[in-house]
């Protein structure tokens, strides 16, 4: 296995298990805090390590892809890769200034509406929605990679419905997009982590060309 294939197999698996962390978490937020007011400290906190931590493995794994797919998806998942460090560098910096000064001047957290919610909806909605639908393009156009395929679309596109819902004023379409990144992303990473593990692409891997030109054993004369 190349060395692009076991970060993004590890960078996948550890999406997998960081979001069911996040899940517990959030379930436990919901039976303290209830549906009535929002979720606090040291819950909040604990939710907000965990989004940073997430943020990381997946920007690994669209580093892992565009290594392994072939050229011609290589312009796809390079696109793919960059909104993935937009998004990586927006939600970790949302949440870094919350832990740090946000706790210091005392605010409620991410509410709407606020600035650091709207640059995480941005993050989370937009910048992942958009490098999840790039992914998909930057995929081979065989069997083995059809049903990836279908699943980044899917998932890149309810990410990007969700964003609808601060621009029409309704927070619960929002929740649409929750439901992709949430609960479908964590999938797409198990998947993609079995695709970059196969065999298949491997070969992908631009390899240095072989040299054809041998030297003349004749002495010159």
């Amino acid at each position: 296995m190349s060395s692009a294939a076991r970060l993004g197999a590890r960078s996948g698996y550890a999406v997998v298990l960081v979001g069911v962390a996040y899940l517990i978490v959030l379930v436990a937020g919901m039976v303290r805090h209830g549906f009535s007011e929002p979720i606090g400290d040291p819950i909040l906190a604990v939710m907000e390590v965990l989004t940073i931590l997430s943020a990381l493995p997946i920007l690994a794994l669209f580093v892992a892809l565009h290594a392994s797919v072939a050229p011609d998806g290589r312009p796809w998942a390079t696109l793919a890769l960059s909104f993935a460090a937009m998004f990586c560098c927006a939600t970790t910096g949302v949440h870094v200034v919350e832990l740090t000064a946000g706790r210091a001047l005392a605010r409620p957290g991410l509410v709407w509406p606020s600035v650091p919610y709207a640059v995480e909806l941005f993050a989370w909605d937009f910048l992942l929605g958009v490098a999840l639908l790039l992914a998909a393009q930057a995929l081979p156009r065989d069997r083995r990679a059809r049903r990836l395929r279908a699943w980044l679309r899917a998932t890149g596109a309810l990410c990007l419905i969700g964003l609808l819902g601060p621009l029409m004023g309704n927070m619960r379409i929002q929740l649409i997009g929750v439901v992709g990144y949430a609960v479908l992303l964590p999938i797409v990473a198990w998947l993609l982590a079995g695709w970059l593990r196969a065999p298949g692409p491997t070969h992908f891997l631009e390899r240095p060309p072989h040299d054809q030109t041998q030297a003349d054993p004749r002495p010159f004369r």
